[in-house]
């Protein structure tokens, strides 16, 4: 998965944080553990008001389709917002603690990648009810784990080709959710998503889930070029 990835950014972007590309900045915060999180964040220039926050999560080979998607002129536009783009190694790491892959001797981020999110809320004035996190591959796993940690914190979550789990299903019920994944995926099997959805259900939500028949692992640019995604995402507020 890493490959398949890496491809279609230059060097330069791949070296950023979340393969952002040169409209982000570049940061990093040391938390209170003692860990450094690095991270790419793009800012609307001359913003007003209160702007909601995506939190995009990047896969193994180190990029995220939707941060340079909707940092980008058009979706900025549409839907003005901070997009926060940080960087897990996927080696000695990973985004969030889960049950399911504790015999791997990964250390989760996720504590100092909230406390960095705490700053930029505080920070850039973001308004605290419209969180929203995505990712991509290890970044979709990653997006189920931080609701599956943290669902009072996120307004939404949009999971591409990630897998969790589904016992897990009922400490994330209240935060929207619509995932999708390629039916063709050989790195995360489909069935990580089905069942999700199911267990979701089964615990009294409603989730909405798009698969592609015809795609295999990469279904991150379709899932983002989805009529009507990012409409109901930024319409969700907690």
């Amino acid at each position: 998965s890493a490959l398949v990835e890496a491809k279609g950014g230059n060097k330069e972007q791949a070296a950023r944080p979340g393969g952002a590309n040169a409209s982000f900045t570049i940061h990093e915060h040391r938390a209170s553990n003692g860990r450094t999180l690095r991270y790419s964040l793009f800012v609307p220039p001359n913003r007003s008001e209160p702007l909601p926050l995506v939190l995009c999560l990047h896969g193994a080979g180190g990029n995220t389709a939707a941060a340079n998607l909707l940092a980008g002129p058009a979706s900025q536009q549409k839907h003005p917002c901070v997009v926060l783009a940080p960087a897990c190694d996927g080696r000695g790491t990973r985004w969030a603690e889960s049950s399911f892959r504790s015999n791997e001797k990964q250390r989760s981020v996720a504590p100092e990648l909230m406390e960095t999110l705490d700053k930029i809320v505080q920070e850039a004035k973001i308004d605290p009810t419209r969180i929203y996190v995505t990712g991509q591959s290890m970044g979709g796993v990653g997006t189920w784990g931080l609701i599956a940690t943290y669902p009072d914190r996120f307004a939404a979550a949009v999971p591409i080709c990630g897998i969790w789990e589904p016992a897990d299903a009922p400490k994330m019920v209240k935060v929207p959710i619509w995932a999708f994944h390629g039916a063709k995926d050989p790195t995360v099997p489909v069935d990580g998503s089905r069942r999700m959805i199911e267990a979701l259900k089964a615990a009294g939500g409603s989730p909405k889930y798009t698969e592609f028949p015809e795609v295999g692992h990469g279904s991150w640019d379709a899932a983002y070029a989805t009529e009507g995604l990012w409409d109901w995402c930024f319409a969700q507020r907690r």
